[in-house]
């Protein structure tokens, strides 16, 4: 019987496993039931199919209930040693799941806009890539729109901000073609969230939005002009000077259509 068993992970065995992620979650401040959950199955799965079945299952990405499983999995992606596409992938399945966690998305990155500059290099890396995969995958589950909440200045900028858009720029112009990067930049001023909450209004009324306490407005198209033109300088200023903006490289196109975009609109 014991031979037969060998191979079996035993009860213990899980039971130490489950335990030692419930500590982890405690020290990730982990600190609702709901939360606890999510990291506990995001960091125990085996990989992006398994842990979305297994929110699913668990009723985590319900109407509401998807917040804490967005801003925890954005959280784990922050906090690991080098970025893991594996985030990205679960965080495109949740949204394609439950289309309001696109908002939700959205409030989560302009919650870490304004820590950015408390931030580790890593975590800042870590969420430059995530982001540029969000929303240069063809699923677009963000635009670029969601940087208007960077405080863009030329002469004054955070040296974390700087490091932040530096990469995601990067990730962006090296997994994408020039025709991407032309929408992505020129339909910066479609909110895909609005687009979609216009096509099926499944938001609920006082599913409030919130960042920081504030309640922010999503009916309205917005304007991104503005942002375009501190993207432009940007991208100018700091992005041209890359040793990736090699001349016939990828790279190199994309940085110039994004550049010639955001001039012509």
């Amino acid at each position: 019987d014991d031979a037969d068993n060998e191979g079996a992970p035993s009860k213990k065995t899980l039971g130490e496993e489950e335990e030692g992620l419930l500590s982890l979650a405690s020290a990730q401040r982990m600190n609702t039931d709901a939360r606890r959950s999510v990291f506990c199955i995001v960091m125990g799965s085996a990989d992006c199919d398994d842990a979305f079945e297994k929110l699913v299952r668990g009723g985590l990405l319900r109407p509401k209930a998807e917040r804490d499983a967005v801003r925890v999995i954005v959280h784990c992606c922050g906090e690991e040693k080098a970025f893991n596409p594996f985030y990205a992938f679960l965080a495109m399945r949740v949204c394609e799941f439950q289309q309001r966690s696109k908002f939700t998305l959205m409030l989560t990155f302009w919650d870490a806009f304004k820590q950015l500059d408390t931030f580790p290099v890593r975590k800042v890396a870590n969420l430059a890539k995530l982001l540029a995969h969000l929303i240069g995958s063809k699923d677009r589950c963000l635009t670029i729109g969601v940087l208007k909440r960077i405080e863009f200045s030329p002469s004054d900028m955070q040296e974390n901000i700087i490091v932040f858009l530096s990469i995601f720029m990067a990730a962006l112009f090296e997994s994408c073609d020039a025709e991407s990067i032309r929408k992505i930049f020129a339909h910066g001023a479609s909110n895909s969230v609005v687009a979609a909450s216009a096509k099926k209004r499944d938001v609920d009324s006082d599913d409030e939005f919130e960042s920081g306490g504030n309640k922010v407005q999503t009916t309205k198209k917005e304007d991104l002009s503005d942002l375009r033109e501190s993207l432009s300088v940007f991208l100018l200023q700091y992005v041209k000077s890359c040793p990736k903006d090699v001349d016939g490289s990828v790279f190199h196109s994309n940085l110039l259509a994004a550049i010639e975009t955001c001039d012509e609109n």
